[in-house]
């Protein structure tokens, strides 16, 4: 009887090392790998910190709409957030001395997950790094679009609008064409903006901007007329542009997913870099044309 225990017994330990084994080799090697992917996210953490960093600057040097700034930075938090997570709950995976099956069910699921989710992140990284890296504003004179006294585009401008707009066109469909895997969506935001001078009272241009104006119990002061006339024209130019837009539909890029919005700025300063503005200055008398993709 002991004679045929002894051999049961020897097979059942050979069995249980070669079963043991196996999974012990597999799960040194997996954790190696989530301990290389949380390496991976961590540098990912500090590239959205960067990120973070140059989405401000472009801010304050009103070089980005505030949808698309708002845009970025909801993504940057969301995805550092993310990572924080990710990088805990493989943290405790891969200090965990003891596994059996249904920890290494985990251990691989959270691994696919892990390696996944990596992908992802870097590739949306790599693209907002392209996209804070490039020029996302044309600027438009305002003495070139419009008659002295109007907001309304000049003939000749309407006739050349092709002109105008295809610098920012070209620039977006390149931009468009290096991610043909990313479903995009394109917000255009026009911002108008007006010098200091101030509009006669008795001008057809008084009469016009007074009459757009919705306030009440008093007359409207220069600063509200120069942020209407602002208004205006930057209105004016965002219809400008969806009219070029539809021709240019057979591409796709501009009637899917797309945002147009048109903002006056009033007596702002549309460069906050520029420190000797005058009260009557052109530079200021511009309407700003801002650009920016985003995978959805």
């Amino acid at each position: 009887m002991h004679k045929t225990a002894l051999p049961l017994l020897i097979i059942s330990c050979i069995l249980s090392g070669l079963f043991s084994c196996v999974p012990q080799q597999k799960v040194i090697s997996s954790k190696k790998q989530l301990g290389t992917l949380d390496s991976q996210l961590t540098v990912h953490s500090q590239n959205l910190k960067k990120l973070d960093e140059v989405r401000q600057q472009k801010d304050e040097e009103n070089g980005i709409d505030s949808t698309a700034n708002a845009r970025i930075k909801n993504f940057i938090d969301k995805t550092d957030k993310e990572i924080d997570t990710l990088i805990n709950q493989n943290t405790i995976l891969i200090n965990g001395t003891e596994v059996d099956k249904s920890d290494w069910e985990r251990l691989k699921k959270v691994l696919s997950s892990t390696r996944t989710a990596e992908q992802r992140i870097n590739q949306k990284i790599s693209f907002l790094q392209d996209l804070l890296n490039r020029n996302m504003v044309v600027k438009l004179d305002q003495d070139v679009l419009f008659q002295p006294g109007s907001y309304t585009v000049s003939p000749d401008m309407v006739k050349n609008m092709t002109k105008l707009f295809e610098p920012a066109a070209a620039e977006i469909e390149r931009f468009t064409a290096k991610y043909p895997d990313f479903p995009l969506s394109l917000v255009i935001t026009f911002k108008g903006y007006a010098d200091g001078t101030t509009i006669g009272e008795g001008s057809s241009l008084y009469r016009s901007l007074k009459e757009r104006l919705t306030l009440s119990n008093k007359d409207p002061d220069a600063k509200d007329l120069n942020k209407e006339l602002s208004n205006a024209r930057a209105e004016a130019v965002w219809q400008l542009f969806k009219q070029f837009a539809a021709t240019k539909s057979q591409n796709g890029i501009y009637i899917k997913n797309v945002l147009y919005m048109f903002q006056g700025k009033g007596e702002s300063f549309p460069d906050p870099k520029v420190t000797d503005y005058k009260v009557d200055d052109p530079r200021r008398r511009v309407v700003l044309l801002f650009w920016s993709l985003f995978p959805d």
